[in-house]
């Protein structure tokens, strides 16, 4: 079997000046170029890639949704709330702790819970760092013994 010069492509006989021949030092200087660039676009993919993730699936049809999302990156400012379900109550924790009554605003019409701080409340100015909420949540008219619970974290900077 001959060895042709071109690197082993077979060009018809008569054919050979239409195919230049590509000298081995450029044919791994091209395959390298394309692996860089696909592993640069791979890096620039990792990390523009959204950082947010999911928590519907974990989260019971009594909460709606929360805010900042579960496993989220958001400022220190981000608004804490969380919708219940039409017919629901509750109060939210941080960190462990109840939020008392003053720094939180409840609108019946929406079943939402928002941490709105006073300006000498704990909550006025939040930590950089991971952060645990949770929404304490029970039927209207009842008492806080028949509650449930759901939790979410996320960190803020």
């Amino acid at each position: 079997m001959p060895h042709s010069a071109n690197g082993g492509i077979r060009i018809p006989p008569g054919r050979e000046e239409e195919w230049p021949a590509v000298p081995p030092l450029m044919r791994r200087r091209l395959v390298m170029g394309i692996l860089g660039a696909l592993a640069a676009g791979g890096i620039v993919y990792a990390f523009s890639a959204p950082t947010r993730q999911t928590d519907a699936i974990a989260r019971p049809a009594a909460v709606e949704s929360v805010t900042p999302g579960g496993g989220n990156l958001d400022l220190r400012q981000v608004t804490i709330s969380a919708d219940l379900a039409p017919g629901l109550t509750g109060y939210l924790t941080f960190d462990g702790i109840e939020v008392p009554g003053d720094d939180l605003v409840f609108v019946p019409a929406l079943n939402s819970i928002t941490l709105t701080p006073q300006p000498e409340s704990d909550y006025a100015e939040l930590s950089p760092g991971p952060h645990c909420a949770a929404v304490v949540y029970w039927p209207i008219g009842q008492d806080r013994a028949s509650a449930n619970s759901y939790t979410w974290c996320f960190r803020l900077h």
